[in-house]
């Protein structure tokens, strides 16, 4: 359950009564799990944070200005409660943000919304409601990885994101549209606040989104340059969900292509997920990637997730994956099975069971 306070209680400074009345509501997951991985050279045993979502804690808060628009801001940061931390170094130098996962402020009302700071790209937003796992296990989740740029070997060097992973873009201003018959879009720039030109490290983005009754699609196009603007990423991304009674449909498709190396990796997913009973949910899920190009590889990625849920804010979920490479896996190319097949290997099996928690 959300926790909501009057922002003077949270914050404790004085404020005027036209702020007083502003609401903060603090909210959070906690994920943890056990996992055994066995690769093909060896087995590990560990506990990780995050495996059905990515552990979190957050604030948002909203002001009713009047006329139908409204003032708001969002700070979201991750936790490692595995080792009782908080935030993920990235970029080069290497900095941990408390907030990585979003500090922005912005406007919405029936124009629509806008929002500055570091904030999901568009990508990711397509990816969130139509990955076929239901964006588990993100660490090693392809789409995320490689759908939404955040394997950092392929796609640090690209955008406002300091070297760190491109799922999150800093500097950033994104416009989303209300819906109009079922339609909407949002645009989204980053600056990568380079001297000399702001071509270098910038990224832009275009996504277009469709909901009626049981469907939702989702498609976005990219585009990130490297610091010195001489190297570009193009993407292109693809999602749909269908929701028809207990059973519910996700499929996904991806590509983004290097232009200088010509290096293109591409996504394809499906999965589904069926409601055996009220508080339990089955989910089945693979995907297939693929890089050509610059070098030919493949990777293969099959999972099935058990959740049970104890409460609205508690579950318990058991999950048996397995992955494998065309290629075994070196310490120099980027791994399509990333944080999965380890280096020396070519494949990889995964025993996965765990909690979440809601507040």
């Amino acid at each position: 359950m959300k926790k909501t306070f009057a922002a003077l209680a949270v914050l404790g400074v004085s404020m005027s009564n036209a702020s007083a009345q502003s609401n903060v509501t603090v909210y959070g997951i906690i994920d943890a799990g056990i996992s055994r991985v066995i690769n093909s050279n060896g087995t590990r045993t560990l506990v990780e944070p995050g495996q059905m979502l990515p552990s979190r804690w957050g604030f948002r808060g909203e002001e009713n200005l009047g006329g139908g628009l409204k003032a708001r801001f969002g700070l979201e940061g991750l936790l490692q409660n595995d080792v009782g931390g908080a935030g993920v170094p990235t970029g080069t130098p290497s900095t941990t943000a408390l907030f990585d996962r979003e500090a922005t402020v912005g406007l919405s009302g029936g124009f629509g919304a806008v929002n500055m700071g570091r904030q999901n790209s568009l990508s990711m937003i397509a990816i969130i409601p139509t990955d076929p796992q239901g964006v588990a296990f993100a660490a090693s989740n392809p789409n995320i990885l490689f759908s939404a740029g955040n394997s950092a070997p392929a796609f640090g060097a690209y955008g406002a994101n300091n070297g760190g992973s491109a799922v999150r873009q800093s500097n950033s201003i994104r416009y989303t549209s209300p819906y109009y018959k079922n339609f909407g879009f949002a645009v989204m720039r980053a600056f990568g606040e380079q001297p000399g030109s702001t071509e270098k490290n910038k990224y832009e983005s275009v996504a277009g989104f469709y909901h009626t009754g049981p469907l939702n699609v989702a498609a976005v196009a990219t585009r990130m340059k490297n610091i010195t603007a001489g190297e570009e990423v193009k993407s292109y991304i693809v999602g749909a969900r269908y929701v028809r009674s207990r059973v519910t449909l996700r499929s996904t498709y991806s590509t983004s292509r290097v232009d200088t190396t010509r290096r293109k990796i591409s996504v394809f997913g499906v999965g589904a997920d069926y409601l055996v009973a009220p508080a339990v949910t089955l989910t089945a899920a693979a995907y297939n990637i693929r890089r050509t190009g610059d070098m030919n590889d493949d990777a293969q990625e099959a999972i099935v997730i058990a959740k049970y849920a104890l409460s609205k804010r508690s579950n318990l979920y058991a999950t048996i994956g397995a992955a494998r490479t065309g290629n075994v896996v070196t310490a120099t190319q980027v791994d399509l099975a990333q944080n999965y097949v380890a280096v020396g290997s070519d494949s990889a099996k995964r025993f996965t069971t765990g909690m979440q928690h809601f507040f």
